[in-house]
């Protein structure tokens, strides 16, 4: 587990790496299917009915999903850096591609944790950008 659990995010303090490959951003099923296409949701309900109506993503998608998010933000530079308790919490404004080939501008907001003395970057969340639709 990253040191998030524990709060041991000092050694990332500062940190603004950029998301140089697919594989440094962490999946999780959990956060992906459970919370941002989980239309059920009770916080990110609204988020998975846009990601489902807008972008055709459903829970079914949640690996395309991910793969599509990852992409938007490689080799971006974060237009948000934040020290927060849990760690460095970047910010991306970013343009996501639907399977249904619509584009919408979004946030893509992720954490970086060290995992076995790597740097991974969790997605914490993604939400459409209101002055991009």
């Amino acid at each position: 587990m990253g040191g998030g659990m524990g709060g041991n995010f000092g050694r990332t303090k500062g940190s603004n790496p950029p998301v140089s490959k697919n594989s440094d951003v962490r999946y999780s099923q959990k956060k992906t299917t459970g919370y941002l296409l989980n239309t059920e949701h009770p916080k990110g309900g609204s988020k998975a009915k846009f990601m489902k109506d807008v972008l055709g993503y459903t829970k079914s998608d949640s690996r395309a999903f991910h793969k599509n998010v990852v992409d938007s933000i490689t080799n971006k530079t974060p237009s948000k850096t934040v020290n927060t308790p849990y760690g460095v919490r970047h910010t991306y404004n970013t343009e996501l591609v639907g399977k249904n080939g619509g584009r919408v501008k979004a946030n893509v907001v992720v954490v970086i944790q060290r995992d076995n003395r790597r740097i991974t970057y969790k997605i914490i969340t993604v939400y459409p950008d209101k002055k991009g639709r």
